[in-house]
């Protein structure tokens, strides 16, 4: 499979040739796009013009997101089609932010990866997908997240078939800045828009990160197996005010468009959704984290809240702020926080303040309430650190095609607490939804906790230190 990219610098419509290879079938079967990405309901505004050459004959079903191509004898098989970044005239901005499957494609800013412009293929015989681009602007610059060294755009890349899903980043443009660092010896890419409306300064924003976030999280996890990570941050130009920072990660890299001043949300975002290269990408329950979001969300944003206290990009009051602000009092004085885990898929798209956030929420309660648990009942020798150290040694004992499970996390869990309270704490809390009644928990000295409206408050103790509570 070998596509052919051409975009000329100015619109917002980019240019899609895929030539393939059928091995004598009578059709070949494509679909677009993934309705659990970014809650995609108009996909076929955003690919149009699919055509292919005679004798060849394209049929699209709208409903099922398939594009059939019926061969009748043709030799060479190529499709055709346009990926169209335009905004829609009634969300015009954000679309672009929290509709994942909208790349961004507008004057002298480019910024997509394959989710949003390439085929799924029913058939998966083509071992290989090559990337090259045949009209671009030659003063642009350019970064490629399948091998950065390539500095030109016309160069061909290829991977896998089957190491392709969310692996390919593209970003170009006359506005935009690449920097390279190295963290531990991993080669780091910053790729940022240069200038914008809200004043950003974005690569010195993002340098706090390099210096201290990505080191500390490396150490937390001992792993400097990377080939290379890189962040990109796309300053939407839009019509309103500001509009916030959505993002989503990709294997080696996470892609954040910004419609506002960087600061300590935006800090928070970067973290979280790089601390993914770990938990939701390396250890992930099953074949798809969607079903135990409590863990690939809520334990993620627990470690990256405790590695943004280690870096010190949070001070304490940030710190014990979003511990309590955004999770304690968000969770505990929700209607629907005792729902079924099973409920929240249906409306987690569309109603992702409400829903979308429950699992994130419960899940990092969890985790702080595991780690200090298991702070106690070892006195202070281990913590959920040690435990998510033993569950990721356990990952990179299995297979490819082994899935790891929440019965390994309970088997990894019982080295440190009582492996049928552990096992009933799941279910529960994680999977009926009971919220944790912090009356009755012990939490280690450096913590007290405040239950005001039945709503838990955590404070530090005395004498108390972020920096030694949280060190490895």
């Amino acid at each position: 499979m070998d596509y052919v990219l051409k975009w000329d610098g100015q619109s917002s419509v980019l240019r899609v040739e895929l030539t393939y290879s059928a091995h004598q079938k009578d059709s070949t079967v494509f679909i677009f796009g993934d309705p659990n990405w970014g809650g995609q309901a108009d996909i076929f505004k955003v690919i149009r013009n699919i055509t292919s050459s005679e004798p060849e004959v394209v049929r699209v079903d709208e409903v099922n997101r398939q594009i059939s191509v019926y061969h009748n004898g043709a030799n060479k098989h190529t499709i055709s089609y346009e990926i169209d970044g335009s905004l829609p005239p009634d969300l015009p901005t954000r679309a672009s932010q929290t509709e994942l499957f909208r790349p961004v494609i507008s004057e002298g800013v480019l910024t997509l990866v394959n989710k949003q412009f390439a085929l799924t293929v029913t058939d998966k015989s083509n071992p290989l997908v090559s990337f090259r681009w045949h009209s671009y602007p030659k003063n642009f610059s350019y970064f490629n997240s399948i091998d950065p060294s390539q500095k030109s755009p016309s160069e061909k890349l290829s991977v896998y078939y089957e190491d392709l899903s969310n692996a390919v980043c593209f970003v170009m443009g006359n506005n935009i800045s690449v920097m390279e660092y190295s963290v531990l010896g991993v080669p780091y890419f910053s790729v940022t828009t240069k200038e914008d409306r809200y004043g950003n300064d974005l690569q010195g924003s993002l340098i706090p990160f390099f210096k201290s976030y990505f080191p500390s999280i490396h150490r937390f996890w001992n792993d400097t197996d990377f080939p290379f990570y890189f962040l990109s941050v796309t300053a939407l130009q839009n019509n309103q005010t500001e509009i916030g920072a959505g993002g989503f990660g990709i294997n080696n890299g996470f892609i954040m468009k910004l419609g506002r001043k960087f600061g300590t949300w935006e800090i928070y975002v970067t973290a979280h959704e790089t601390a993914h290269t770990w938990i939701g990408i390396k250890i992930m329950f099953g074949t798809d984290s969607f079903d135990h979001q409590w863990f690939g969300e809520g334990f993620n944003d627990y470690t990256a809240l405790i590695n943004l206290a280690n870096s010190k990009l949070y001070d304490e009051e940030e710190f014990l702020n979003y511990l309590n602000e955004d999770n304690f009092k968000q969770h505990y004085q929700s209607e629907i926080k005792g729902v079924h885990n099973d409920s929240i898929a249906a409306k987690y798209w569309t109603d992702y303040a409400t829903y979308g956030k429950l699992p994130y929420r419960r899940g990092l309660i969890y985790a702080f309430y595991l780690d200090n648990q298991i702070r106690v009942v070892s006195n202070g020798k281990f913590t959920l650190r040690n435990m998510l150290l033993d569950l990721y040694a356990i990952r990179k004992e299995k297979n490819n095609n082994e899935i790891l499970s929440v019965d390994d996390f309970i088997t990894v869990g019982a080295a440190y607490l009582d492996k049928r309270e552990l096992t009933d704490q799941i279910a529960r809390y994680m999977i009926e939804g009971q919220p944790i009644d912090f009356k009755t928990v012990e939490l280690i000295p450096e913590f007290k906790v405040e239950i005001k409206n039945n709503i838990p408050k955590v404070s530090l103790s005395e004498n108390a230190n972020l920096l030694e509570i949280y060190k490895w």
